[in-house]
Parts: structure tokens; sequence; C-alpha cells
């Protein structure tokens, strides 16, 4: 069994030791998450965990299944989160969601770190940049600004360890996962003794690190009533959302990446020996234990993917939206046919996929004040090249990461596509072509849950070793080459589309400058 904790929905699925899936059940949240001021984000510890347990429980009887049958469990979560446990079990204060705004303003972390470690050595110790989104600054926020809420805290858990925990009573996290908390050395694979001394925290308020795939114990009775899970089914160590995907893709050696086409583009290419310097850290690069011993993971993103055809779709594409309803048709489809009837290149027009802010890449990286643009409109233009232009921006960021990656001494020799975007072949073709590199399409519905259930399958040792389980598990649907005549014409659109954010970025600052002031 695979449990994604993920950010919005709990997914679960089984697998039979071939990776075929037997049974899969979701269930996204229900009043999960509170904001009791602006820009704070909270959630209910026991809301997340009855929405995982009501999973379980429905994928088991989805197929009227012996919870006997079920040899092991791993779990892949949603980095960054903090749940602050008391002695008696139940948390002292609300969890601390990822997106959490108020370590913006609180800006003690940084400070302490920066004058007692610097933020170059923090970002070779841990691969996470300075900023506000890990769990140390949640945690340092709570020691500041609620001291009477700290000194009563027993653990502060993440995602993957409160599952744990709650299945087993054992409090055991990843080294994947502990690294989403800018606390975790990830070369000595343990808590940093440097950041826990200079930011004053006790080790002893934070879980045990295992590697990924190890057992932490069978289930416990409490568990076993609530989810219907056998006592005899073992936990495994599993890992972050990302990693997990990547192991679920099949990212299991050196030069393999996986690109995950969703709302958000993720693209995480795995390395031996991950190099965290200067360059590594203005581009916004972050990096992580893979869920493989001996691998790191360089996590390249930026946040506004699919959420822009989407928009497209939410904003602009009512007629195509009334069509797929009367067909009973994915609209996206249909987006997508029209892009393909429009010229390569969407006939000059391009694309700044920046909706949400930058990401990973030109600097500054993860700018909020980048935004999005259209940019080559004329009388011409069609709704069919918008949508080929969206698609194309796309692809062409997703190459400009690569390159920012690649200038680091990483050869990335082929991407692992998963996501909703990896269903449309035309769109993978075009991202084969702009990117120069081959596109394999795993046979997978849901990466993540593949790749908790492959640590596993061999935790439990139902394989003998990874590459087994691998090869037993990971399957490929297709493979995309980039068609040299066609890259060669998206060569001369991609040197114009690298240049449009650099240029564009003092009309960003204005912008913010002067309108948001008003």
């Amino acid at each position: 069994m695979g449990v994604d904790v993920g950010s919005t929905v709990c997914k679960v699925t089984i697998y039979d030791i071939a990776g075929h899936v037997f049974s899969i059940a979701s269930k996204e949240y229900q009043g999960l998450l509170v904001s009791p001021r602006k820009n704070w984000y909270e959630f209910d510890p026991e809301v997340l965990w009855r929405t995982v347990a009501d999973c379980i429980r429905k994928s088991i009887a989805a197929r009227k299944l012996d919870p006997k049958d079920i040899i092991a469990l791993s779990v892949s979560v949603s980095g960054e989160s903090v749940i602050p446990m008391g002695k008696n079990g139940k948390a002292v204060y609300n969890g601390i969601y990822w997106t959490d705004k108020r370590g913006r303003s609180y800006m003690s972390e940084r400070e302490i770190l920066n004058k007692k470690i610097g933020s170059l050595k923090i970002y070779q110790i841990t691969g996470y940049p300075l900023n506000y989104i890990p769990s140390s600054v949640k945690i340092l926020w709570l020691k500041g600004k609620m001291p009477e809420v700290y000194n009563k805290v027993w653990k502060f858990m993440l995602w993957e360890d409160f599952i744990n925990w709650k299945l087993t009573g054992e409090d055991f996290i990843s080294y994947s996962t502990a690294s989403s908390s800018q606390l975790f050395d990830i070369r000595a694979k343990k808590w940093s003794s440097e950041i826990l001394e200079a930011l004053d925290i006790d080790a002893d308020i934070l879980p045990e690190c295992l590697p990924s795939g190890k057992i932490i114990g069978e289930v416990c009775p409490e568990a076993s009533r609530i989810t219907r899970l056998s006592r005899k089914t073992v936990v495994v160590t599993g890992g972050w959302d990302q990693a997990c995907c990547a192991l679920g893709a099949g990212v299991v050696k050196e030069g393999d990446a996986c690109d995950v086409a969703g709302t958000v583009e993720c693209i995480t290419p795995a390395v031996k020996k991950p190099l965290l310097n200067e360059r590594a850290l203005s581009i916004g690069l972050y990096c992580s234990t893979h869920v493989i011993e001996n691998l790191y993971l360089y996590f390249a993103f930026f946040p506004t993917s699919g959420a822009v055809l989407k928009w497209f779709k939410d904003t602009l594409a009512e007629k195509e939206v009334e069509v797929a309803n009367k067909l009973g048709r994915d609209v996206y489809e249909i987006l997508v046919e029209r892009a393909a009837k429009a010229e390569l290149g969407a006939s000059g027009l391009f694309v700044l996929p920046f909706f949400g802010g930058s990401g990973t890449g030109q600097r500054p990286a993860f700018n909020p004040n980048a935004r999005g643009a259209f940019i080559g409109f004329t009388l011409s233009h069609r709704k069919n090249d918008i949508v080929r232009a969206i698609l194309e921006g796309i692809a062409f960021q997703t190459r400009l990461i690569i390159e920012e990656i690649e200038n680091l001494g990483v050869n990335i020799r082929e991407l692992r596509a998963v996501g909703g975007g990896a269903k449309s072949r035309f769109w993978m073709q075009i991202k084969a072509d702009v990117t120069r590199k081959k596109i394999v399409l795993p046979d997978v519905t849901e990466a993540g849950t593949l790749g908790a259930a492959i640590l596993a399958g061999v935790g439990s040792q139902v394989y003998p070793n990874l590459k087994k389980a691998v090869g037993n598990m990971c399957k490929v649907k297709d493979i995309l080459h980039p068609r040299n005549n066609i890259a060669t014409i998206y060569n001369r659109y991609y040197e114009i589309y690298k240049e449009l954010y650099p240029s564009l970025m003092p009309i960003f600052n204005k912008m913010a400058e002067k309108l948001t002031s008003q």
C-alpha cells in the first residue's frame, strides 16, 4: 500500500507485486485549514489523520480485500508543515501549514542564522535556501511568539512521522522528509547540531531519522481499529512527496530526472554528489536526500505551469467547457486539440508563465514581483495560437531550468514525465522538441503512491533490493524523442524567450512598487 498525503488530497493505492493497481481511493480534506489571521494557515492534525484513515479503509473495502493480504505500507507526504505535539499525544496548538506566511515578518531565523553561520553554509548543510517556508521558521515563530505553547511541546512532527506515529505508536521520519525542515544535514544524514545550536533548539523535540524503506513497526491496535488494517501489516519509512514521485517514475540513477507536469512544474534530477554553491543558491535550486540511498535530488520548479492552462480554461474557454460537458470529454483534451491546429511557435506569440511569481532559474529566483505576460499579439492571432503559446512557454521555461542545472555540471539524459500534463502526448512532444531531451512516459496512475509502495515492498523484503522492485513495478508506456528539424526551429524562439524575464523585470518592479501601494 502506498499512501500519498498531499497538500489538498489524500490518495491511497494498493498494488500487487507486479505493480498493477489493485485498489485506489482518494479524498479531499474537508475543514482541514483555518486562517485565524491574514496569511496564517493552520490545520487540525486530527482532521488530517481521519482523512488518511478513511482513505485507507476505503481502499481496503473497494475490493473487499482481506487486510492480512496487505504486507506493508509506506507514506509519501507534503513537506514543511509542522505539528506541535504534547506528551499526552494531543497537539498543544494547531499544526502550521507549509504555505503559512507569518514567517515573512519574523526575521529572527534569517538574522540569527546569517550572523552565526551564513546563508551559503546553511544552504550547503541543508540544501534549503533561506526563506519563510521550511519547518524551522514555524518552530522558531512558536518559540519566540508563543513560548507558553513551545514549552509544552514533546515533539515537533512533520506529516510523515505524524502518520507513522498514528499507525504504529513510533515516532520516526525519513531522511527525505526531514530535508524539508532546514534543520537536517543532508550529507551527514542527521539533525544539524550546528544549526540547532545556533537556533537554541533541542534535538530531543525532533523525531528520530531513518533512511527511506526501513521498517518502523507493525500497525498498532488503535490504528487497526480505525483503518481496518491488519496488525501484522508493517509500516515502512517513506519520504517527501516529490522524492517518492521520482521513484515511482523510475528516477533511480544519476542523469534521470522526473518532470511533474501538474499545477506546478517540478523538475527533480538525481545526482550522486550535489554541488551547493553560490550559483546553485542564486538560481533557487533546492536539494534533498533521495528516497534511494546514496542519491540526492535537486528540486527546481516554477509555481504556475498547468495552472496557467487552468486559468485560460476558467477565464476564456467557456465554449470549450460547454462542448466538453455536452460530449462528456475532458476540456483540456479539446484545448490541446486547438493548440495542435496552430503553427509551431504560435505565429510569434510568447507566454511568460509567471502568473504566481517566478521560480527556479534566472535571477532573481522566486521573485514575487514577477508576473505572467503574453507578448507578440497581432490582429491575426486566434485562440488556437494562445493555447499553443501557453504550452510552448511552459516548455521553454522547463528548458531554461534544465540548462541552469546542467551548467552546474549535471548531465540530464532523460525526463520522466508524470502528472496531468503528461497525459497529453502532443504537449510532451513539444517538450521533447524544445528541451532536446528524451521524454519517457511511465505507465503509472499515481507516481507518489507507487514510489511509497516500492519502499514498502523493499522494506518488508517482498523484493530483495530496489532494482528488483523498480523492475517489477515501474513500467514504461511511451517514449518521445526530440525531432531535430523541429528542435532547430524551436531554438530560435527559445533564444528570444530567454530575454523576456530580464527585459520585463524593471517593469514588474515598478508595477509592484507603484500599483500595490495605491
